[in-house]
């Protein structure tokens, strides 16, 4: 199974910290809320309510994937939906430092120099 840019990422603070897995950063089970394409795409506006419970209902008929229903469908273009999986990646990983700093796993200034490398994975 591959490893993905923000298991690397989490990785990555881990080392650079040297946290043990007890203390390690993790997205936990509302990871997701707020950084779905749909939620994106509706937060960006991009698309409005209408077209994106239009779309959930044809892709749970489909089984295919958010992204390529709306590129179908003309609601978002291959190059907006790459945009909004880059954009989906870079709040989760973001929110692994939001959570090491309430958790004061981190302060501001590890903060600060650890966010540009939200980017890099």
């Amino acid at each position: 199974m591959a490893v993905s840019g923000t298991q690397l990422f989490i990785d990555y603070l881990s080392l650079e910290l040297n946290l043990d897995k007890s203390v390690a950063p993790d997205l936990g089970s509302w990871g997701r809320v707020g950084t779905t394409l749909g939620a994106l795409s509706l937060k960006l506006s991009l698309m409005d309510m209408e077209k994106i419970n239009n779309l959930l209902e044809i892709q749970e008929q489909s089984g295919g994937l958010f992204g390529d229903v709306a590129v179908e469908l003309g609601y978002l273009t291959l190059g907006q939906v790459d945009k909004l999986l880059n954009i989906q990646k870079w709040c989760r990983r973001e929110e692994i430092l939001h959570r090491l700093l309430l958790s004061s796993t981190i302060n501001e200034d590890q903060y600060r120099r650890f966010a540009p490398k939200v980017y890099l994975f």
